[in-house]
């Protein structure tokens, strides 16, 4: 695995983190509503849920890579679109304001960001696009686990950071009012990513 092959990676990883989503609602929720411990242990349960998620799906594309290079490469096309369309909803549609409502179950913070990620089916399909643009032929057992832990680190480490950053500093409100250039900035990088990946791939 080369760096510049790392980066790229990366940055896929950042982008998909970053996008606004009830995920980013429920750590704000608790941050603010406890106390930054709970932000802290839902990011961390959250990004555990994304590390199976990444571990089923570079499994599976290992698998079919095998047994079938027609159909790894048909979903390799698909990821590219899947990101393309991705980036350009987030770089159109306006992200309404971060809401959430206050009668959530009394499951303790972790096992919320937990649950919230690995009973999403739609990270499984986000991960199989973007898994599907970087996992080789000749990728080592070391290059698959190296993807796998940097998906689920730059997950948790984003979500650590929001906790941190809406009790520390009381940004809650300074956050949401920029949740829209965040997610635009998110969009332009998938874009940018997709077509360096279609001209890698063609």
């Amino acid at each position: 695995m080369t760096f510049i092959f790392w980066l790229q990676f990366l940055a896929v990883c950042v982008a998909g983190a970053m996008s606004p989503g009830y995920s980013l609602v429920l750590v704000i929720r608790n941050s603010t509503k406890y106390n930054r411990l709970a932000g802290i242990m839902t990011a961390t349960g959250h990004g555990l849920g994304m590390g199976i998620y990444a571990i089923f799906a570079v499994t599976g594309l290992i698998i079919i890579l095998a047994t079938n290079i027609y159909i790894f490469k048909s979903i390799q096309i698909a990821g590219i679109i899947f990101l393309f369309v991705f980036g350009i909803l987030f770089i159109i549609q306006k992200n309404e304001q971060l809401l959430i409502e206050n009668n959530q179950n009394s499951l303790n913070s972790f096992l919320q960001g937990f649950s919230i990620s690995i009973l999403n089916p739609k990270i499984l399909v986000w991960f199989s696009a973007v898994f599907s643009q970087f996992v080789k032929n000749d990728s080592t057992f070391l290059t698959n686990t190296i993807l796998v832990i940097t998906a689920s680190t730059i997950d948790c480490i984003w979500y650590i950071l929001v906790a941190l950053i809406v009790t520390s500093y009381g940004f809650k409100d300074f956050f949401q009012k920029r949740i829209n250039t965040i997610q635009k900035i998110s969009g332009a990088v998938l874009v940018i990513i997709s077509i360096l990946l279609a001209i890698n791939f063609f």
